[in-house]
């Protein structure tokens, strides 16, 4: 059992105690290389009394450095620039005051009893404990309607907007990484797959940063366009308008793609270019946008289909906001961020004319 599987029953530094393990969901995607508790600490109020403060420790899972075969020392560098580098994006976007970003409360390391000073020590980060991700609050309110996904929408458009302003990319923007908070407010978690401009990231070498499940497909097919912006802010807004179909459908653009792909058009299986395959991927796209035509309510499809045509359009020299095609600013979300406080607006006023005809 790794380091970070050990955690619980621990005291760590600034008087935090991990009190439970956070299993892994079975439906949950991501989070192999590292393990998740709930911790808890008390301190004096002015008045002599005590108060508790609840976090989410993300534990940093090192073992993969102890394998056979594995140069330790090399593997051990990497997972402690992976851990840095996460610290590090966290920090600036705290000293920015990204409101929309979930920040670390605290941070360090824990050795491990009865294991060497090297197996044993454990990074890890603290977060401010969360009601649950966007999938769960779907699954366990009935108040998850079109007003609420659209506040979700709006709030992860502004965060996202605010760390690319920062040319900061997330890369692994889908619903376990949108985290609730008190129910209205919605905030992006899990920067282990960023990347910055200009700062050497541990996952710039990877043609697919984050979770494959939610990709792009121009990177599926190994297409990489050598600006940052376009590769990587121009997956961002793929993501989110991957998510934007989640929520008001249950898709996942890119699991439907493929499912409309000829299998000789599938990525596992093309030999040629992505420019050779992709008017094959875009007539796959106009078929996914059908199928969601059907399935989102009429109310709120006006709006958010034309948002998903966008945001994930398979030819990146098309994808974002119309009027920015061709343009400096053409993978901007701040255009979407005035877009969806309008739509939000509107929606919201429908919403309580429908009701008070009831």
């Amino acid at each position: 059992m790794s380091a970070a599987a050990q955690l619980f029953g621990l005291d760590l530094p600034n008087n935090w105690k991990v009190i439970a393990p956070v299993p892994r969901s079975a439906a949950g995607t991501g989070g192999h290389f590292s393990h998740s508790y709930i911790v808890e600490k008390s301190e004096a109020t002015n008045n002599g009394g005590l108060v508790k403060t609840r976090g989410f420790l993300k534990a940093f899972d090192f073992s993969d450095a102890f394998e056979p075969g594995v140069d330790t020392i090399q593997e051990l560098q990497n997972l402690t620039n992976a851990y840095e580098h996460e610290r590090e994006v966290l920090e600036h976007c705290a000293g920015r005051r990204l409101a929309n970003v979930v920040l670390a409360i605290d941070h360090g390391h824990v050795q491990v009893p009865g294991m060497n000073i090297i197996e044993g020590r454990v990074f890890y980060l603290i977060f401010e404990m969360a009601d649950g991700d966007v999938r769960i609050q779907m699954d366990k309110s009935t108040a998850c309607d079109s007003v609420w996904c659209m506040h979700a929408l709006r709030q992860i458009c502004l965060g996202l907007w605010q760390v690319h302003r920062e040319m900061i990319a997330h890369q692994d923007t889908k619903p376990s990484n949108v985290l609730a908070y008190g129910g209205s407010t919605f905030k992006i978690a899990d920067f282990g797959c960023s990347s910055r401009k200009g700062i050497t990231s541990p996952r710039d070498k990877l043609n697919i940063a984050g979770d494959r499940t939610y990709s792009p497909p121009e990177l599926l097919y190994g297409y990489t366009d050598p600006d940052f912006v376009a590769r990587r802010i121009g997956c961002d807004l793929y993501m989110f308008g991957n998510l934007a179909a989640f929520l008001f459908s249950g898709t996942n653009v890119t699991a439907s793609l493929k499912r409309h792909l000829d299998p000789q058009h599938h990525h596992r299986n093309w030999n040629g270019t992505y420019e050779e395959v992709l008017p094959y991927v875009s007539a796959a796209f106009s078929r996914v946008i059908s199928d969601l035509n059907s399935v989102i309510e009429a109310d709120v499809a006006k709006d958010v289909i034309p948002l998903i045509q966008e945001l994930c359009h398979p030819d990146i020299r098309r994808r974002g906001h119309p009027r920015g095609i061709g343009r400096r600013d053409q993978y901007s979300l701040e255009r979407y961020v005035s877009r969806l406080d309008r739509i939000v607006r509107e929606l919201e006023v429908r919403t309580r004319i429908q009701r008070n005809q009831r």
